[in-house]
């Protein structure tokens, strides 16, 4: 192809000297030069390439539009699209390609060998996924690892492409649609035939088979699959050596800070932290060779920018769990400074990164033992959070509410339960209208963020408001324990009634102090009604608690009204909880 380059010159000239002939010469040269080469020459430009399937595409169409055109020209004038389509894919013009790919269909006449049409169902498969319409590009996906599985394409036609191509296509398209195991299966299997190849067959597959390892141990590590994550990582670590740097870094660096990162969290989990914190830090220096200085244009500074800003989260969770609090936040800040600056160029992709970052932040200082600093950066969490949701509503408006109800929790933390109400008012607010559109996702979600409501009222001093916080709490999640799966709403239920004592407690003893003891009685009635209901150690403790209160202190009072309300005595209990049961916290945010 190098040759072929070089001596272009002279069939532009023949081209110009003699049209019929001479631009048959020049197509054909055109297009041996689009074709994939050895792997080690380096490949030029794909604008450069462009530019040639355009000339290759204007040759053929001249050539099939004149009187005396072969039909073997109406056919090239079909192939000539498909390369222009592959260099238009090649520079991320997926609308572009698909349009070309439908001209080159429509070529009257034309001829398609299965080779040439196992190619242009790829190309399509490609451009949709491109153009993230995986849903679109499935179709054309099977159908091509189908006509390639039926394909033994001739030496010629070698340059069209194959099966490990295009299995690793139709992987790439599953996982879009998050079907996992399936395309973890396509990638297996694509692996398999590479590395059944000879070194020679492998000279125009190599950087398919840094791609295919590299994207199976992610899919490995996402289906939890780790030592077989670690097996196939090391083979891709191999791969990707730094022979295929110098020869596409373009490609294989991204590819390689990915891989890094998967491996260090598939080495966190086998239990090896050191070494996972090791090449948590080899991904962090190889991403930041791929941001460029301050002189450079701010777009080629920002294109590696969110594989920086991966690494260092996945360095900074390796920090964390060996203790490394300090650098850590440091890791944890310049993440947060990098991801900021993405959000300011494209805030429509990378605002949710930035607030992500923000959150990691924020229980780093929490963490730490920070809460200011904590509070302070989820404020800023939840201010990209909504930035994010005015533009994707869908997607983000869930997000939304679940950091308006860590922010509560951490203001309850740092003791302002007026700024806690607020957030978490708004988290309910927001889940309710959620809940509405899908019950099924949010109707259980409510049910905590109006116990974290209801926490935030307690302290804030509004106990009847707590109360009928939590008393709707327990209704949402006990109608949905008499549904299937009703195990995964103990805890939560548990917790939700520990609330709903608490709040009662205070509701009681409120009403007391202020001499209203009808009012207190009905609390009490309310508390002992739970307690019945619910074998909770810690809501029996803290009935026990709350009953043994009122008769000591304001028994003159109580008493008779319990008389009055119920018709019988006031009731007694046989121990006395320690002082410790009336402090503690229970689980569950209450």
């Amino acid at each position: 192809m190098g040759l072929v380059r070089l001596l272009l010159p002279l069939p532009r000239a023949a081209a110009r000297l003699g049209p019929g002939p001479g631009r048959r010469l020049l197509g054909a040269a055109l297009t041996r030069c689009l074709a994939p080469d050895w792997v080690l020459l380096r490949p030029p430009p794909p604008e450069r390439r462009l530019a040639w399937a355009e000339e290759a595409t204007a040759v053929y169409r001249a050539l099939a539009g004149r009187e005396d055109a072969r039909p073997r020209d109406r056919d090239l004038l079909a192939r000539a699209l498909v390369w222009h389509a592959y260099t238009l894919v090649l520079v991320d013009r997926c609308e572009q390609a698909c349009a070309v790919l439908d001209a080159s269909t429509a070529v009257p006449g034309a001829r398609w060998p299965p080779a040439q049409r196992a190619l242009l169902l790829h190309l399509r498969a490609q451009a949709r996924y491109g153009l993230a319409r995986p849903d679109d590009a499935l179709g054309p996906a099977g159908e091509c690892v189908a006509a390639y599985r039926r394909l033994v394409p001739a030496r010629r036609e070698r340059s069209l492409g194959g099966l490990p191509g295009a299995l690793r296509t139709y992987a790439l398209v599953l996982a879009a649609l998050d079907r996992t195991e399936e395309s973890v299966a396509a990638y297996e299997e694509c692996a398999g035939l590479l590395r059944a190849m000879s070194v020679r067959e492998l000279s125009r597959a190599t950087l398919v088979r840094v791609r295919v390892l590299c994207e199976l141990t992610a899919g490995l590590v996402e289906l939890g699959r780790h030592e077989q994550a670690l097996s196939v990582g090391r083979e891709a670590r191999e791969a990707a050596d730094a022979v295929m740097v110098r020869v596409a870094p373009e490609i294989v660096r991204p590819l390689r800070v990915r891989l890094f990162t998967d491996l260090a969290r598939c080495l966190e989990v086998t239990g090896d932290p050191s070494a996972a914190r090791a090449t948590a830090e080899e991904a962090v220096t190889e991403a930041r060779t791929l941001v460029p200085g301050r002189a450079t244009a701010l777009r080629e500074r920002t294109a590696g920018q969110p594989l920086l800003v991966m690494a260092l989260d996945c360095l900074a969770d390796r920090l964390r769990e060996t203790g490394c609090l300090a650098r850590e936040l440091k890791i944890r800040r310049e993440a947060v400074e990098l991801s900021a600056g993405l959000a300011a160029e494209w805030p429509a992709v990378h605002e949710p990164l930035h607030a992500v970052c923000l959150e990691r932040l924020a229980d780093c200082h929490r963490a730490a033992g920070d809460r200011r600093g904590a509070v302070r950066a989820e404020e800023r969490a939840v201010a990209a959070y909504r930035r994010a949701a005015d533009r994707d509503p869908t997607a983000q408006e869930p997000q939304l509410a679940r950091v308006l109800e860590d922010l509560s929790l951490l203001r309850q933390d740092d003791g302002d339960h007026g700024g806690a109400v607020g957030d978490a008012r708004e988290a309910v607010v927001l889940t309710r209208r959620l809940a509405g559109a899908d019950r099924t996702a949010h109707h259980v979600l409510t049910a905590r963020r109006l116990r974290v409501l209801g926490r935030a009222l307690r302290g804030a001093g509004d106990p009847g408001a707590a109360v009928a916080c939590c008393t709707q709490s327990e209704s949402i999640l006990t109608d949905a324990s008499e549904g299937p799966g009703a195990g995964r709403y103990e805890a939560s239920l548990a917790a939700t009634r520990t609330g709903l004592a608490l709040a009662l407690d205070g509701e009681a003893r409120a009403h007391l102090a202020d001499g209203r003891a009808d009012d207190a009685v009905a609390a009490l009635r309310s508390l002992l009604a739970l307690t019945r209901r619910t074998d909770g150690t810690r809501v029996h403790a803290r009935c026990v608690t709350v009953f043994a209160h009122a008769r000591a202190e304001y028994g003159e009072s109580v008493v008779p009204a319990w008389t009055r309300a119920t018709g019988q005595g006031f009731p007694t209990f046989v121990y006395r909880p320690s002082g410790a049961v009336d402090g503690e916290r229970p689980p569950g945010g209450n």
